[in-house]
């Protein structure tokens, strides 16, 4: 059996949530989750795919394939930008860094190419992915888990509408604005000593020790506060006729619009899951 705490007595200690419709008799869980954690991470946590085999329905960000953001980028157009936005020095150990990559590099627009490039050092220098590993993204190995037990998902967006949202929040940065993180980001996979300083959010989440500030106020941002409220006004009703299993970012899971505190405003029961 889950051990839950409710969520009033402010354990945080977890990424893992149960949300109860007493009226309807419904439980449903909530996974916040680290996209970049491998599935070795995720097996190390027995109770979530335990919560997920439990559910008639489970819900993500988007279903979408794994190639069809890469699809997407790849139906552009190639530019020379790339070559006139980094140094020399720069592109040829971006290349070498890239190498393995299904996206063109020259399709790429610089935000695109600075979260690629801290999502490789999230999985390489914080090694959230173990080279046994044979899924490097928890959302996506969540999907296949659910898939190959015939239980139905659904998408929230898709992956199409999160490339326009992050276009939006960041009003496409140029290679100017982008330059100095994207230099920083390769010279640190590519050095024999690079800085574990960035590591900190990763480490806090692989041992739990995470701050949800249910109480404070969401930055006014598309990619969390807005899209929260979009998918809230398709989640509360999910809750009241299905077991549900849900999966999203860490970060829409906190402060008071985040998906946790609206729905306890809906009126259900939410419970932290604690790990024993």
């Amino acid at each position: 059996m889950l051990l839950t705490l409710c969520v009033t007595a402010y354990s945080q200690n977890t990424i893992l949530w149960k949300v109860s419709d007493t009226l309807n008799q419904k439980t449903s869980y909530i996974v916040g989750t680290f996209h970049q954690f491998g599935n070795s991470f995720v097996d190390s946590i027995p109770q979530i795919q335990k919560a997920l085999l439990a559910s008639e329905l489970c819900v993500f960000e988007s279903i979408d394939n794994t190639d069809s953001a890469r699809n997407l980028i790849n139906s552009r157009k190639a530019t020379n930008q790339i070559q006139s936005g980094l140094k020399k020095r720069d592109l040829q150990k971006l290349k070498t860094i890239a190498e393995n990559w299904k996206v063109d590099l020259y399709k790429l627009k610089p935000l695109e190419l600075r979260w690629k490039l801290q999502q490789e050092y999230q999985k390489k220098i914080c090694k959230t992915v173990k080279p046994t590993d044979t899924w490097d993204h928890f959302d996506n190995y969540l999907i296949h888990i659910a898939k190959s037990n015939t239980i139905s998902v659904l998408g929230l967006e898709t992956d199409s509408l999160q490339l326009e949202f992050i276009t939006k929040e960041n009003k496409n940065p140029n290679w100017k604005q982008e330059r100095k993180t994207i230099s920083k980001l390769i010279q640190e996979l590519t050095t024999n000593k690079p800085n574990t300083n960035y590591c900190e959010f990763a480490n806090k989440y692989r041992n739990f020790e995470l701050d949800y500030k249910f109480e404070d106020p969401c930055p006014e941002n598309i990619l969390i506060k807005q899209r929260n409220s979009d998918w809230l006004n398709l989640i509360p009703d999910l809750l009241k006729t299905k077991n549900t299993f849900i999966a999203v970012g860490y970060a829409h899971l906190r402060n008071s619009c985040g998906l946790l505190e609206q729905l306890r405003q809906h009126g259900f029961l939410v419970e932290a899951v604690l790990f024993l």
